[in-house]
Order: structure tokens, then C-alpha cells, then sequence
């Protein structure tokens, strides 16, 4: 008898072990069909120890019986509600990724999902802003096609898109022949505005050679100026009931924008602010003063010096 019980405890004991391993697995995986094993093991567990200890329990068996016979039950609804949890976090997660894989890389998109650090509603923060702007695009859309035209500037679109992303830039609309991105949203970057200005640099260097792919090709002359400014801007979901972007607004925003119409082609131009974060790991020119719309005092400026 003594036996009979020692044996039975220890199946009873590896039953519970098994019960913890598949909750951990179920931890690890959110996999919902451990908690169909857990179940089952939890009905035999004490259903086991209910017949284990009968002797022991005497007149209490029934009512535990009863309780462990509405375990399954309850551990049923228990599994519906977690799946449609899960299911909705799902679709939530889906949402976001169809949403912001139009302005950031695949990595920045599954860090947002992962740490859950996304935020859609409006808030102030520290941006470094930047616009790009093909020089003599008129003149040059003149010589063209309408699918030469589109094709010439799908080319450069890539380019910017491609270099604002291996630096972890957020790209955040493309109008006409313009293109508008900004670092330090979603995702804060402590150097956003070295960031910034090294995609504007990189995205420079390889439009020499696509100028020279352009000529070939098309026989126009391809450049773009590039203007960055930082400060702070409203970032969030901004539009109407029926459409909305992520977007940026705000003085820092139009003064970059401004300073787009201040570099002439293949520079960048940077603005003062910028240049108190970046100033010791690029070259400049001397300072300027330049007068843009919607200031009253001139703005301090400086071009990027790249080889």
C-alpha cells in the first residue's frame, strides 16, 4: 500500500513537471494549443490525485471532483479568450506594418512591433528634417516623355530611399520631384542629425553617377539639392477622417524646406542648428546669412563639403 502510494506521487509529480514545461512552452510561443495539453493534463493531474487521496479527502472527494470536472470548461473559455486576444493583436500588428512599411525599413517596423514603442497620436519632439528637389526639373521634363519623365525620377526616388533607410530615416512622402524624410521618428535616435546628414552625403555621392546614367540614357542633366534643418515638429497621424499620413509640421519643417531652395545642385545645406550636432564629423564651408521666406532675420548656413 505504502508503495502503491509512493508510486503514485510520483506520477503525480511528473504530471505537474509536464504541466510546467508546457506552460513555458505556451509562455515562449503564445502557441494556444499548449493550453489544450495543459488542460488535459490538469484533468488527469488531479483527477489522478483525487482517486491518490481519496482515503484522505473522504467526504470532500465529491466536491473537488465536481471542481476538477469543470476545470476543462474553464480552461476552454479561458483558450477562446486568449485566441481572440491574440488574433486582435494581430490584426493590430498587421495594421501597423501595412502603415509605417511606407516610410521605414523592415528593422525599424519590427523594433516598433517588437518594443511596442509606437505612437500614432500628435506629440512635440526634438527632428532633424530634411527636403530633397531636382534642379531644372521643368526644362527638363520638357525634353521627355511622360514614361521617361517617370522613369528618370523613379530611379532617384530609389536612391533616396534606399540611402534614408540604411541610416534608419523615416521617408515620408514624395511630391512631384520632391522628397521629404525625417530622423528621430518614430524610432528616438540620440544621433539623428549626423544620421541625416550622412544619408543626404551618401544619397550625393551616388547621384554623380546617376547624373552621368541620366545623360546617357536620356540626355538631360540629373541634380538635386538637398536642405536639413532641426528642431522641433509636431509628428503623428495627421489628415482627414478618410486619409491620413505620418507625417511632420512645424517651423523646423518649413525652415528645412526653405534651405532646400538654398542648395544649388548636388550640395547640401544645412542650417545652424544642425550644424551644432554634426559639426565635428563632416566639412563645411564658411558660414552664410541668407535671407529665406518666412523669417524676418537672416538664417546661418552651411554647406556640406564631400568628396
Amino acid at each position: 500500500m505504502l508503495l502503491q502510494l509512493q508510486l503514485s506521487s510520483l506520477l503525480l509529480l511528473f504530471l505537474l513537471y509536464l504541466n510546467i514545461k508546457v506552460i513555458r512552452r505556451y509562455l515562449a510561443t503564445d502557441n494556444t494549443n499548449y493550453v489544450i495539453l495543459v488542460a488535459v493534463l490538469l484533468f488527469a493531474f488531479f483527477n489522478f490525485w483525487l482517486t491518490t487521496y481519496s482515503e484522505i479527502l473522504g467526504k470532500f472527494q465529491e466536491q473537488f471532483t465536481i471542481i476538477m470536472n469543470l476545470l476543462p470548461i474553464i480552461i476552454i473559455i479561458a483558450i477562446v479568450w486568449l485566441e481572440g486576444r491574440r488574433k486582435k493583436e494581430e490584426r493590430e500588428k498587421l495594421k501597423t506594418r501595412e502603415f509605417f512599411s511606407k516610410y521605414v525599413s523592415e528593422k525599424i517596423v519590427n523594433s516598433l512591433l517588437k518594443e511596442k514603442k509606437l505612437e500614432l497620436g500628435g506629440k512635440k519632439v526634438p527632428v532633424t528634417a530634411l527636403f530633397t528637389d531636382v534642379r531644372g526639373f521643368t526644362a527638363m521634363s520638357e525634353k521627355l516623355d511622360p514614361k521617361q519623365v517617370v522613369d528618370v525620377l523613379n530611379g532617384h526616388f530609389d536612391i533616396i530611399n534606399e540611402e534614408m533607410f540604411r541610416e534608419d530615416g523615416t521617408v515620408l512622402k514624395y511630391i512631384g520631384d520632391s522628397a521629404m524624410a525625417v530622423f528621430n521618428a518614430p524610432v528616438l535616435q540620440e544621433d539623428h542629425a549626423v544620421r541625416a546628414v550622412r544619408a543626404c552625403v551618401n544619397t550625393q555621392k551616388r547621384m554623380l553617377a546617376y547624373s552621368a546614367e541620366a545623360k546617357i540614357k536620356f540626355g538631360v542633366d540629373f541634380t538635386i539639392g538637398i536642405g536639413v534643418n532641426t528642431g522641433e515638429a509636431v509628428v503623428g497621424n495627421i489628415g482627414s477622417h478618410r486619409y491620413m499620413d505620418y507625417t511632420i509640421i512645424g517651423d523646423a519643417v518649413n525652415t528645412a524646406a526653405r534651405l532646400n531652395g538654398q542648395a544649388k545642385a548636388g550640395e547640401v545645406v544645412i542650417s545652424d542648428s544642425t550644424h551644432e550636432l554634426v559639426k565635428d564629423k563632416f566639412r563645411f564651408s564658411e558660414p552664410e546669412a541668407v535671407m529665406v521666406k518666412g523669417k524676418a532675420q537672416p538664417v546661418k548656413i552651411y554647406r556640406v563639403l564631400y568628396e
